[in-house]
């Protein structure tokens, strides 16, 4: 590797950032490839392949928070590094710098937003049991984001209390069961605003159970009014990110559609249920 006014170069699989980690600055490919790629359950996922002109890396300019993916180079390929100072510098002297990142930006979460609705095609709108909706709704929730703990919380029929429905990682035992309003999730279904936090500790709502949690996210799933949370946390020291939020937030505008769907069929299903009985008990008589 080495280093001239032009950028810096890199060689074939070096890493330019890791994912997690701090970031302060951005990167323009000036020649060559970089390859993006995300952890998953099975493995690293490749997100994206990046050409010459293309910039990445610009969120950590703006939101502080760690790196959400991994650059790595493919081939020899030569990279300019922009921090902020300099950012606002170039922008001055190349005005259209900043359009570039904006529309860099547009299709990344046009790109979420179109994985997303395949999410929604493939899985969330096939099943009726209510369980079994929820279990599948964690298992497209862990395909898309990295992390240790994930649950369901359901409003039971009284309407006061939330309880897991479904849970994978270090779940609580005894399940934890939380009021409207108590805890980070009873917070979340009262206000409505999903939250993420990445200090669980130095929260005061946050109620811990047996699982040791140092940072979650917690988004309302809703239908007409909120019908319960989806939650992902961490045991470790992994902290999530804005992107994070986004994914959960979105997931849980198709998951609440299919938890009301499951619930509608149960219904539905109990109440057949009762009129063949009643039916049956008539022609007995």
């Amino acid at each position: 590797m080495r280093e001239d006014e032009l950028g810096r170069m890199y060689s074939e699989g070096e890493q330019i950032f890791g994912e997690g980690q701090e970031g302060d600055r951005m990167y323009v490919i000036q020649a060559g490839r970089v390859k993006i790629t995300k952890k998953s359950r099975t493995g690293d996922m490749t997100i994206a392949v990046l050409e010459s002109g293309d910039i990445f890396g610009e969120m950590a300019l703006f939101d502080k928070l760690p790196r959400s993916a991994t650059a790595t180079a493919m081939g020899n390929t030569r990279v300019l590094t922009i921090d902020k100072d300099k950012l606002f510098q170039t922008i001055s002297r190349d005005p259209t710098l900043a359009f570039r990142i904006i529309s860099s930006m547009s299709s990344r979460i046009r790109r979420l937003d179109d994985e997303l609705i395949q999410v929604k095609k493939n899985k969330l709108n096939i099943c009726t049991d209510l369980d079994e909706t929820c279990e599948y709704i964690l298992e497209e929730a862990k395909n898309v984001i990295p992390a240790e703990n994930g649950s369901i919380m359901l409003l039971d029929e009284d309407g006061e209390t939330l309880s897991v429905r479904a849970a994978f990682g270090k779940e609580w035992n005894p399940k934890i069961k939380l009021r409207v309003g108590e805890g980070v999730a009873g917070d979340v279904l009262k206000t409505g605003k999903a939250e993420l936090i990445n200090s669980v500790s130095q929260d005061a709502r946050f109620k811990s159970g047996s699982a040791k949690i140092s940072s979650m996210l917690c988004v309302p799933l809703k239908w007409k009014t909120s019908i319960g949370t989806l939650n992902m946390s961490n045991s470790s020291n992994k902290l999530f990110t804005l992107e994070d939020l986004k994914m959960l937030r979105s997931l849980a505008m198709y998951a609440s559609i299919a938890i009301q769907n499951a619930k509608s069929c149960a219904q539905l299903k109990s109440t057949t249920e009762e009129m063949i009985m009643h039916v049956s008990l008539l022609d007995v008589s």
